[in-house]
């Protein structure tokens, strides 16, 4: 499996962090105890194989890879949105394309939270294409 998500977060992480320098960026779940606003989580989906990109050894070559994210705000919805977007913009950057981004409610009525969801198609050298 080409495996490159610890990677794609620190991009990620530095990209959100040097405009929110108190963004909180982390591929574990945010729960209360967390309780660090604003904050991006980072979710990678078990790489599968991309079909029809096997080599002439049956060995795949190319593996899809799916981000969601989760951008969690104390203050406002345009916070969250605002660091969605830059993690759009870096995730673009190598090489994946956002496939949806949406508001979901929280118990917590003080926290504002979308999320969103990147895919890409990369092999073991870290290249990426559509997916």
């Amino acid at each position: 499996m080409n495996d490159f998500s610890a990677k794609y977060t620190s991009y990620v992480r530095e990209q959100v962090r040097a405009k929110f320098p108190s963004c909180f960026v982390t591929t574990a779940p945010v729960n209360s105890k967390d309780r660090k606003l604003p904050a991006l989580y980072l979710s990678y989906s078990f790489p599968s194989p991309t079909p029809g990109t096997d080599d002439s050894s049956g060995s795949e070559v190319w593996t899809r890879t799916k981000v969601v994210a989760e951008a969690y705000s104390g203050t406002s919805v345009q916070e969250a949105k605002a660091i969605i977007s830059v993690a759009d913009e870096a995730f673009y950057r190598l090489g994946f394309r956002r496939s949806n981004l949406s508001e979901v409610p929280n118990a917590d009525t003080s926290v504002r939270r979308l999320t969103a969801t990147w895919r890409a198609s990369v092999d073991a050298s870290g290249t990426t294409a559509n997916w």
